[in-house]
């Protein structure tokens, strides 16, 4: 006989019933007893176990910590030093400028502080000994030329006002123009006090012989100095300095000085002591051979100048580490106690910082963790006992009761639990059949009314799906639109019409990353004879980059065009950037490489604002080279930037090659760049003297071999010019 639900329901309920009570009868005894043991057991090795866990988990975190600190110290004193060096490179290029342009500055006079009272802050002039007696012409006229920058070193002086700061620059030929600040014991500096000078020794200064001229002029680059003393090297009133120098050049490219700038260490000094994390900690600075330049610490071989190279002693193996700029957590012996050393590189200088705490430090953190994990064990084992005399009174009366209720209610049970799966049958059938409006109305407060809530939900959530789609769908299709109107304005922005001319051919193609983009290029006439070309980069990507190109594009064209001929092609990308710095609230930046060619006799006039440099192929030797240009600032961010010019000649044939770096830095699937190598390397390899249009083809070809599938990362210009030279009167 076969039986239907509710019989199959009410057999199924009161068999299973009495088999669990007969099961569950012949193991609770036994079963309590084992589980009482075992999550006794448990529960002290839980204890233990969490203790131990505990305290190494909060030593780790510690621990990172301490490297996450150690390395923000470092970046922070590292962009106190590349601050300097900067401002250094700045009275550097100046003086460059005025040597590279002396017809452009009138001879300026300075104190000299033998004979003339001299003011906090103020520029005075002084001559090595050996040429003291012996000032040529010569020497007089190009330190009265350098005199011009008297103006910039009080300007910058007033960043360090309250340090013991000094602003300088001195010549090959032993003049040294300089300006300083000397505060009073409460820091305190007076701007209008005059300036004592020791002539014993002010005088036996030689600029020639100091250690930021030498590490200066034989990097022949920007440095960092480490530490030296002053010249007041005697008495109370000596104290280390720290800076940074840069070279200077006449107009033939030549090293003719050294400029730059120094301050006191007291407070990098005052840094290290302060930010201490633990009673007991060490902080000090390394560089890169190994000698200690600060430190909180007065003695041992952590202090300044107890050790001359700390790799030569038993922290040979993390000082060899550190010179190395690699970034740590260590555990070290010093002097007798167990130490954790955060180390971090600091890059800028060359340096590292680190931090100790002593393990007892740390472990003392620590304590207490695991006592009170044991205690919160102790006090479950308590509750334990007491829950299972509970459990043995009522597992004697609860089954008696529950086995009478059980059968009482098996077979009302099997009728109320087959009812509702009829009615939720039926209900999911009309919904099935596109009825979305109906509702299913059951109410047994078990999971069939779950079930049917969940139905119900599921009909209000695809109607609701459904709505929400066709407005998404209508919302996305309106961005599509405009973002095609906005590539469609961009593209438009650009020109296309490439001028067919006998003395010279030009072609340009721009691909953007995204729907629109950074990258730009223009090329007009600012007379008959003289051709602008523009190839720029700005700053991320998409509708911003986009915006910021067009302001860009615009500034670059009409300053060129307004006054290129008065002024030359420097003023006029200066005079675009004071444009773009002063509406940019954004901070965004563009590189751009500006040129104009004489049609008539291939001259070229270029100015490189932090662009890629260009690849030029000479016609006469058939081979290609990137064009040797200096790198000035990029444009936007920063006002009173000076740009430098530069000028090549064009032979009949030359060709120009101007790209965006989303070349050289194309990715493929493995995350390689294309790199400036393979494009010189590709240059050399394909025929440069085939039509414009088919060399950018090429290009694009070996640049699609190496991206592969992987997806375009930046937007990609390309830009070729070649001078075919022009009829000549």
């Amino acid at each position: 006989m076969k039986l239907n639900i509710h019989k199959k329901v009410l057999i199924l309920v009161l068999g299973a019933g009495l088999v669990t009570f007969l099961i569950l009868g012949v193991f609770a005894y036994y079963g309590r007893g084992i589980v009482r043991r075992d999550m006794m057991a448990m529960s002290i090795e839980l204890g233990e176990e969490s203790a131990t866990y505990a305290d190494d988990l909060l030593i780790k975190h510690l621990k990172q910590t301490l490297g996450e600190l150690a390395e923000a110290k470092a970046q922070y004193v590292d962009r106190e030093m590349s601050i300097v060096r900067e401002e250094a490179k700045i009275i550097a290029d100046a003086v460059t400028e005025i040597m590279t342009h002396p017809d452009d500055y009138l001879p300026k006079t300075l104190p000299d502080p033998r004979t003339d009272p001299v003011k906090q802050g103020e520029p005075y002039r002084i001559y090595a000994p050996n040429i003291r007696d012996n000032i040529t012409p010569e020497i007089q006229h190009e330190l009265e030329l350098a005199a011009n920058i008297k103006d910039l070193l009080a300007d910058i002086l007033e960043n360090y006002v309250g340090y013991n700061a000094t602003v300088f620059a001195g010549g090959e030929k032993g003049w040294y123009i300089c300006a300083r600040l000397v505060p009073d014991e409460n820091g305190i500096t007076d701007l209008n006090a005059t300036i004592h000078f020791s002539h014993e020794r002010i005088y036996e200064f030689d600029p020639r012989r100091r250690p930021w001229y030498i590490h200066a002029k034989r990097e022949n680059a920007p440095v960092i100095s480490e530490l030296y003393r002053t010249i007041e090297a005697k008495g109370e009133n000596s104290y280390d300095q720290i800076g940074a120098s840069a070279p200077f050049y006449d107009a033939a490219g030549n090293l003719i000085g050294v400029a730059g700038l120094d301050a006191s260490n007291i407070d990098v000094y005052n840094f290290i002591n302060e930010s201490k994390l633990f009673k007991g900690g060490i902080n000090f600075v390394m560089n890169e051979h190994g000698e200690i330049i600060f430190s909180s610490q007065t003695r041992g071989i952590l202090a300044v100048g107890d050790a001359d190279d700390l790799r030569d002693t038993y922290l040979a193996r993390v000082a060899e580490r550190m010179a190395n700029g690699e970034q740590d957590v260590v555990h070290i012996k010093l002097d007798g106690d167990k130490y954790y050393l955060a180390f971090a590189p600091m890059k800028e200088s060359g340096w590292s910082f680190g931090m100790l705490v002593s393990e007892h430090e740390l472990l003392r953190a620590t304590a207490g963790t695991g006592a009170y994990f044991l205690q919160q064990v102790a006090n479950l084992q308590k509750k334990m006992r007491q829950e299972y005399s509970y459990v043995n009174s009522i597992s004697i009366i609860v089954p008696v009761l529950l086995l009478v209720i059980l059968f009482l209610m098996s077979t009302n049970l099997s009728r109320r639990f087959v009812k509702p799966i009829h009615e939720l049958s039926d209900g999911v059938r009309e919904i099935a059949s596109g009825n979305l409006d109906k509702k299913l109305n059951i109410q047994t407060g078990d999971e069939i009314e779950h079930l049917a809530t969940c139905f119900n939900a599921m009909t209000d959530e695809l109607k609701a799906q459904m709505a929400n789609l066709k407005k998404v769908t209508a919302e996305k299709e309106r961005i599509a639109t405009e973002l095609d109107v906005a590539k469609d304005i961009q593209s438009g922005m650009l020109p296309k019409d490439f001028p067919t001319r006998d003395d010279f051919e030009l072609l340009a193609t721009m691909k953007p990353a995204k729907e629109v983009g950074g990258d730009f290029y223009d090329f007009y006439f600012i007379d008959e004879t003289h051709l602008a070309i523009t190839v720029a980069d700005v700053s991320g990507k998409g509708i911003p980059a986009a915006l910021f190109m067009v302001v860009a594009k615009t500034v670059l064209n009409n300053f060129a065009t307004s006054f290129y001929k008065q002024n030359g092609l420097a003023p006029v990308v200066a005079a675009a950037n004071e444009q773009l710095c002063a509406t940019n609230e954004a901070m965004m930046f563009v590189t751009a490489f500006v040129g104009v060619l004489d049609l008539e006799t291939g001259e070229f006039i270029f100015v490189n604002g932090g662009h890629n440099p260009p690849v030029i192929y000479h016609a006469a030797t058939n081979h290609c080279d990137f064009l040797d240009v200096k790198k000035n600032f990029v444009l936007g961010p920063m006002d009173g930037i000076p740009f430098i010019e530069q000028k090549i000649n064009l032979e009949r044939g030359d060709l120009l090659f101007l790209y965006t770096d989303g070349v050289t830095e194309a990715l493929n699937v493995k995350e390689e760049e294309y790199l400036p190598d393979r494009l010189i390397a590709f240059m050399n390899s394909t025929d440069c003297t085939k039509d414009l249009e088919t060399l950018l083809r090429n290009v694009r070809g070996d640049l699609a071999k190496h991206v592969g599938e992987a997806e375009q990362s930046d937007d990609i210009t390309m830009f070729a010019l070649r001078f075919n030279g022009g009829d000549k009167a």
